[in-house]
C-alpha cells in the first residue's frame, strides 16, 4: 500500500469514526426528537424537507446503530480509492436525498423510515467500483457479496435474525435505491460530478514520469 493511499485510508477511517459517534449522539436524543428527524412521508409532503436527509441519520435502536456503524468501518477499510472527507459527505448527502425522493415517488405506502443502510449500499458501490474496473479481486468479491446478499433479500425477504436484531422491518427497497442512486452518480458526466472534485488516491497510481 502506497503512503498516499495509507494516508487517505486513515483519513477516511477517522471520518467514518466521527460520523459513527455523531450518529450515536443522535440516537441518544429523546424519543420525541428522534420522531422529528425520521423520514415521514406525510410530514415531507407538508414541507418538512429536512427529513429527506435526517431520516437516514437516526435508527430504530442501539443495535441498528451499531450495525450501520460497523458498516461504515467496513466501507472505510474496503474502499478502493477513499474519498476526501468533504467528498464523502457530499456522496452521503446525495445518496440520502436520492433514496428519500424515490421513497416519495415510488413507495407511497412507506409511512416512515430510519437508518443508514440504503446510503451504505450506495457508498459501497461508489467505493468499490474503481477496483472492480481494474479487476481487483477484493473489490469484485466484496461487490459480488453485497449483490448476492441483496438478491437473497429480494427473493426470500430479509433474514429473520437480522430483523430481530434491528428491532423492526428492513426496507429492502432502500438498499436497491441506494445502489441505483450510486449507479446514476457513476454514470453522470464528469463535469457534473461535484461530489468527486476532491482529490482521490488510486492504489495503483503511476509515479510521475522522470524529467
Amino acid at each position: 500500500m502506497s503512503t498516499d493511499l495509507a494516508r487517505a485510508r486513515r483519513r477516511t477511517l477517522l471520518t467514518v469514526a466521527a460520523a459513527a459517534v455523531l450518529l450515536g449522539a443522535l440516537q441518544a436524543l429523546p424519543e420525541a426528537w428522534l420522531q422529528a428527524l425520521r423520514y415521514e412521508r406525510g410530514a415531507v409532503l407538508q414541507g418538512e424537507l429536512w427529513r429527506l436527509w435526517t431520516g437516514h441519520l437516526v435508527h430504530l435502536g442501539w443495535a441498528h446503530w451499531a450495525l450501520n456503524a460497523l458498516g461504515l468501518l467496513v466501507y472505510a477499510l474496503l474502499a478502493d480509492a477513499p474519498p476526501a472527507p468533504r467528498a464523502l459527505l457530499r456522496q452521503a448527502a446525495a445518496l440520502a436525498l436520492g433514496i428519500s425522493l424515490l421513497f416519495v415517488l415510488l413507495l407511497p405506502q412507506l409511512a416512515h423510515y430510519v437508518g443508514l443502510s440504503g446510503v451504505l449500499y450506495g457508498l459501497f458501490l461508489l467505493g468499490l467500483w474503481p477496483g472492480v474496473r481494474r479487476l481487483d479481486p477484493v473489490a469484485i468479491a466484496a461487490l459480488c457479496t453485497i449483490a448476492a446478499w441483496l438478491g437473497a433479500q429480494l427473493v426470500r425477504g430479509p433474514d429473520r435474525h437480522e430483523v430481530a436484531l434491528v428491532g423492526g422491518d428492513i426496507i429492502v427497497q432502500a438498499h436497491v435505491f441506494g445502489l441505483a442512486c450510486a449507479a446514476l452518480m457513476l454514470a453522470a458526466p464528469r463535469r457534473l460530478r461535484s461530489w468527486r472534485h476532491d482529490k482521490r488516491v488510486s492504489p495503483r497510481a503511476a509515479p510521475p514520469a522522470p524529467r
